[in-house]
């Protein structure tokens, strides 16, 4: 086995050089009596939820245009399991590209709890086997949601849907 130290190991251990250097720079030019700069955007907030899909009408073999409907419940996330029931949500999409490896679904999402409600909007191609998803936009939200922002990261399993959403407000 060679003692020489691996790339990984002689990138990782320069950049950890440089990091120190130059925090010590920067801590050795501060003066105490400078104007504070500008503070960073808060981190934003991550809502990680889990849905359980009720009902819904999908046809069995969808088409260009086929639409449907789409209701679950709503339930926080306990590492990978279902928590507490915290409302539901209901969906809409429509087929909007088919093709023999699966098709791409336009989707309007809101998410519905006791504190408010997020409007999500996407297009996640549903091919090959699950899971499936991809990212939507958060279009905006009511009560403690209101004038939301941000992303979601959606992932399909069948009957269980995640919704992990990052607000930058």
């Amino acid at each position: 086995m060679s003692r020489t130290p691996s790339r990984t190991r002689l990138l990782t251990g320069g950049v950890l050089a440089a990091t120190t250097a130059m925090l010590a720079t920067t801590a050795l030019t501060s003066t105490a009596g400078a104007a504070p700069g500008p503070t960073p955007k808060d981190t934003p907030k991550v809502l990680d939820w889990l849905a359980d899909k009720r009902t819904d009408n999908k046809p069995e073999r969808p088409g260009v245009g086929s639409d449907w409907t789409t209701h679950a419940h709503l339930y926080t996330n306990k590492k990978g399991r279902f928590g507490k029931k915290i409302g539901d949500v209901s969906s809409h999409c429509t087929v909007a590209e088919l093709n023999r490896h699966g098709y791409v679904a336009l989707c309007h999402r809101v998410l519905r709890t006791d504190g408010g409600s997020i409007s999500l909007s996407d297009s996640l191609d549903r091919h090959g086997p699950l899971p499936h998803g991809g990212r939507s936009a958060v279009t905006g939200g009511t009560g403690s949601y209101a004038d939301a922002e941000g992303e979601a990261e959606i992932t399909l399993y069948g009957p269980v849907a995640r919704f992990r959403i990052l607000l930058d407000d």
